[in-house]
């Protein structure tokens, strides 16, 4: 009983919860799949950009194909339902809920942006695009990140092109 006890306060102590955001798309072949710079993209955890809230705590979630419900540990730190998840970068809700975030890169990092004109008003965009040598497109579906040939980034401020191309703009 001793040693129980014993064991379970050192695995509570030192233990570390696993990374909710390390959970990533996988390809046909089960690898995680990754951009042209190395980076995953987590299936549980909402895509947003480099200025994500730090968090860097633990949280409770279920989580099933279509996403996940997180939320707080209760008072003793708990969870008393779902699993318990590491989450560097998130926010609560209003309603006690948490959002996990991957944050990426800005787009501008990479030398995409450009100044804005004074006949361009771009608007806030704030999403994920896939950029190659030359442009940038928006990402609208899981399926298109096995068709980025390039990197991902965050676009803040942009505009979307007729021919499906996007502009970002410091």
């Amino acid at each position: 009983m001793t040693l129980s006890i014993i064991l379970t306060t050192v695995l509570n102590t030192f233990a570390t919860s696993p990374d909710l955001c390390a959970d990533v798309y996988l390809d046909s072949a089960g690898q995680p799949l990754t951009d042209a710079i190395g980076q995953t993209f987590a299936r549980f955890c909402e895509w947003a950009g480099p200025d994500a809230p730090r968090f860097n705590s633990d949280v409770c979630c279920v989580h099933d194909a279509t996403g996940a419900a997180c939320w707080l540990p209760d008072r003793e730190g708990q969870c008393t339902a779902g699993s318990r998840y590491a989450c560097e970068h998130a926010t609560v809700t209003p309603t006690g809920g948490v959002v996990c975030y991957q944050p990426f890169p800005s787009v501008c990092d990479f030398g995409h942006c450009q100044e804005a004109g004074l006949s361009i008003t771009p608007g806030p965009l704030g999403d994920i695009i896939c950029c190659g040598a030359s442009d940038c497109t928006e990402v609208e579906t899981v399926v298109q990140l096995d068709d980025c040939m390039g990197y991902l980034a965050w676009c803040e401020h942009g505009i979307q092109n007729v021919d499906g191309t996007v502009d970002c703009f410091d």
